[in-house]
């Protein structure tokens, strides 16, 4: 009788023992498979928005050095894709955008309205939020992130720079020299803010000088406006005075 109690007791133990492994077993895949979905997730939204910031850095004519650190780092992104969801539609989607990514050149003009340039704006400050990500990550030494943002910096004030320089040409060329000059003082002015040394403005300095000379009438010009605009008076007053 005892025996058979005793047999019983670790029959019930053996069970007990069994139903916990397999609760354990379904509770940990569960937490696994959790744990995939919203990593690919997170994954889908940082290499998506990564590969965008690296489209518009390339428009931009950033640094190459720049461009190879966060392509090995959106890289990164798609290997941990591959190894969480090897046959998936997002590895493909993901995989395609970034084969199309490398193939964009730069635009040179092509953030001229509001709205690229606002783009532009918010790419370029996602890319320095990056280097500090792959910093933090290992991936980019503290003193290359730093350098990176710097270059980052320059590179926006560059791109709302040449968009004034590029529209202020346009006008010239239409002979409206007031709203050329104009741009071309926007980009002055953004220039002399810039906080970067004096020699790596110095190219925009004299470029924008020599524009601002172009644009502004010369004195010879603007005596003959003035000639032109008193003679027009006189002979207006002439007018009057025989009627």
């Amino acid at each position: 009788m005892l025996q058979d109690n005793l047999i019983f007791l670790f029959s019930l133990i053996g069970i007990g023992f069994v139903a916990l492994l397999v609760n354990n077993f379904f509770s940990t895949r569960e937490q696994q498979q959790e744990y995939r979905t919203k990593r690919l997730r997170e994954l889908n939204k940082a290499s998506g928005e990564a590969l965008e910031t690296l489209a518009i850095l390339r428009e931009a004519n950033c640094r190459s050095e720049i461009i190879d650190a966060l392509s090995g780092y959106v890289v990164s992104m798609i290997g941990e894709i591959s190894m969480l969801a090897p046959d998936s539609d997002l590895l493909q989607d993901i995989s395609a955008q970034k084969e199309s990514t490398d193939r964009v050149n730069p635009a040179p003009g092509g953030f001229n309205n509001d709205r690229a340039l606002k783009k532009a704006q918010i790419h370029i400050q996602h890319a320095e939020k990056l280097c500090i990500e792959m910093a933090q990550a290992g991936k980019l030494s503290v003193s290359r992130a730093k350098q990176f943002q710097h270059d980052l910096y320059w590179l926006h004030v560059s791109v709302f720079v040449d968009a004034h320089i590029h529209q202020g040409n346009y006008y010239l060329q239409r002979d409206d020299k007031l709203l050329a000059m104009s741009h071309y003082k926007h980009a002055k002015a953004m220039i002399a803010r810039a906080n970067v040394p004096q020699k790596q403005k110095q190219n925009y300095i004299d470029t924008i000088r020599d524009l601002l000379n172009q644009a502004r009438p010369s004195s010879a010009l603007a005596a003959g406006n003035l000639a032109a605009s008193l003679a027009e008076l006189t002979a207006k007053e002439g007018k009057e005075e025989q009627g």
